[in-house]
């Protein structure tokens, strides 16, 4: 029965993550559309990926709850937290 309550709310808190990591995005294209920065829709870009791969394990584990889908799931968040990290020091650094 815990089992159940502990994935009901890691849905719900991947939910809010998602609110969240929406409405960052959303101000943040809104400054791009006041300075018109190219790199500020890379880091958007960044931003989007590395919101999806950190929600992705827990909506992955919901819908396949084997061990190894549990594992690569986590592998293939990891991979795209690392990818979307790197486009946003790449927008960063861009300037």
């Amino acid at each position: 029965m815990i089992e159940l309550y502990a994935e009901l709310i890691q849905l719900i808190l991947s939910f809010i993550t998602l609110i969240l990591g929406g409405a960052l995005i959303i101000f943040i294209y809104d400054a791009y559309r006041v300075v018109r920065q190219p790199t500020l829709l890379i880091f958007i870009v960044g931003l989007f990926v590395l919101v999806l791969a950190i929600v992705f394990p827990d909506v992955a584990g919901f819908a396949a709850p084997t061990p190894a889908g549990v594992f690569w799931a986590a592998v293939i968040s990891r991979i795209g937290e690392i990818v979307g990290i790197g486009v946003m020091i790449y927008a960063v650094l861009r300037g």
